[in-house]
């Protein structure tokens, strides 16, 4: 679980890392605030999955506490990716930059999770 959860944060900063350049070149009138809406986003989608991996491990066995649980901390999650995206705007971030931020997450757990697919048919 360690070397997976690592795994995928080296993931998802590589992929951060150039999302951010290409992103920041392409629109290079707004380079910095582009940069710098990118790490916000990756930073959200590692603190999210960090939240998703802390609850997968210390949810209870008890099926109706454990749905209780589950979706209480769903909805803190997504109050967070509110809240970030609220105050990107008001900070005059461009949102799709931080969306992009937040996908190099999930291109992450995606990549991961097809190579290990890869590594346990071989």
């Amino acid at each position: 679980m360690q070397q997976m959860n690592k795994q995928i944060k080296k993931y998802t900063l590589a992929f951060s890392l150039f999302c951010s350049i290409a992103c920041a070149m392409i629109f290079h009138s707004q380079m910095i605030q582009v940069f710098i809406a990118v790490w916000i986003g990756c930073l959200t989608g590692l603190v999210g999955y960090h939240k998703i991996v802390q609850m997968a491990l210390n949810i209870p066995t008890d099926e109706a506490a454990g749905k209780k649980i589950g979706t209480q901390e769903y909805m803190k999650r997504y109050l967070m990716y509110g809240l970030v995206l609220v105050v990107c705007q008001l900070m005059e971030l461009p949102i799709l930059a931080v969306l992009v931020g937040l996908m190099c997450n999930k291109g992450a757990i995606l990549l991961y999770a097809l190579k290990e697919k890869e590594d346990f048919h071989e």
